[in-house]
């Protein structure tokens, strides 16, 4: 298929592409500091994966931390917890949200040293809850998706001991890597800065090389090459790679050209999130769906909707619905399909968060980034609701709800 319309946004153009050489030729080793948003100054770093780990350094988890982090998140920070030191504890999450359960953090709590509350897809965690609950045990907010969302009027991010942020392909700001720490604490954020300030500074080759890495990366996921070779090329390296080895854990410094972009682009962040923030209303009041089957934004909530996922009833209906989209040109996304027996072979996951797996086998997540247009919106959602008023797994469900 040569024109397919990715489910995620990868910005670098040729212009962002000459700009990070020309940083990384004359900036390496730079750590000027990220400003997020209502929150102040961030720390930068290589990675959020990598941001994990030197979070539970700061704070002081000894070898053998029993970390809880939901089923329903990125696996890679299964990965940062183990590298670590520390021992993955799974949580179940919220239907209606995809973020941690406060119904399941309270039965395993006296179990945890710390918990990994991650905002999923641009939604929040109900963090005073969790919070309280901890007890004043260390809540961690994973931050990677969220930027820009809100709880009652406070920033994501402001609430937890520690706090991290991505800015990775695919994320609002796209930059190819990256990421950064926040702490309200002074006497933590001293050590988050201590530690960051240890890490290997890349060299000028690695830092040309990222920046070249990161513009191919990003035109094979682009609209234009995505459907011919992009979508082959990601999944040959799916098929070939074991779940351990995907996205590693490179503990370093940010790269100059990395920073550069996300202060770049940081003032624009709000508008980004405007757009996302109108096309997650445009599906809500226009796909035929069951109200069951979508995320809604609670009261007190702002969520910054980068990604946008439908549950369907059962897996078959919901591969049925990617494939009659791909059929049209749209691409979609099962996220995190992998986790459930990823997580039970390589990090002790037993069967006790049903609800999370559930997602993960019915989720799938459609385009929904500020670059796409009205028009594209339109027939996205047209096309969902050609393929679900067709659906023969449809009319057997009472009220078309799953």
């Amino acid at each position: 298929m040569s024109a397919l319309l990715p489910t995620e946004l990868h910005h670098f153009t040729i212009v962002d592409t000459v700009r990070g050489l020309a940083v990384a030729c004359r900036s390496v080793g730079s750590q000027t500091q990220i400003p997020l948003p209502e929150l102040g100054d961030g720390i930068p770093i290589r990675s959020a994966r990598a941001a994990v780990i030197i979070a539970l350094q700061a704070l002081g988890m000894p070898p053998g931390s029993k970390i809880g982090v939901p089923l329903y998140c990125c696996p890679v920070v299964f990965k940062a917890i183990k590298a670590a030191g520390c021992v993955p504890l799974f949580l179940d999450v919220n239907a209606e949200s995809f973020c941690l359960s406060t119904t399941d953090l309270r039965a395993k709590r006296s179990n945890l040293d710390a918990v990994i509350a991650v905002h999923m897809f641009g939604n929040m965690c109900d963090m005073p809850i969790i919070i309280d609950m901890m007890k004043g045990k260390p809540v961690i907010e994973d931050c990677a998706q969220s930027i820009g969302s809100k709880l009652s009027g406070k920033a994501c991010g402001s609430f937890g001991d520690i706090s991290l942020f991505s800015f990775r392909s695919g994320k609002y700001l796209s930059t190819g890597e990256g990421g950064a720490l926040f702490s309200k604490n002074e006497d933590l954020l001293l050590s988050l800065s201590s530690l960051t300030s240890a890490l290997p500074v890349p060299s000028r080759r690695e830092e040309i090389r990222h920046v070249l890495t990161t513009y191919i990366r990003s035109s094979l996921r682009s609209r234009r090459l995505w459907g011919v070779v992009g979508s082959r090329i990601w999944a040959a390296y799916n098929k070939r790679t074991d779940f351990v080895d995907k996205s590693p854990i490179i503990l370093g410094r940010i790269f100059a050209s990395n920073l550069a972009t996300v202060r770049r682009r940081m003032p624009y962040l709000d508008s980004m999130i405007a757009i996302q923030r109108a096309h997650a209303k445009y599906y809500e009041n226009n796909l035929m769906l069951s109200p069951h089957m979508i995320c809604k934004e609670p009261p007190g909530f702002y969520f910054n909707r980068l990604m946008y996922p439908i549950i369907f009833p059962s897996t078959g209906l919901r591969d049925m619905i990617a494939s009659y989209l791909r059929s049209h040109g749209i691409d979609s996304s099962k996220p995190y399909e992998e986790a459930i027996t990823g997580a039970a072979k390589h990090y002790g996951y037993t069967d006790k968060c049903p609800v999370a797996e559930n997602l993960l086998r019915r989720a799938l997540a459609i385009p929904s980034y500020y670059s796409l247009s009205s028009s594209n919106v339109e027939y996205i959602t047209r096309c969902i609701n050609e393929a679900w008023a067709s659906s023969s797994a449809r009319r057997i469900l009472p009220n078309g709800k799953p």
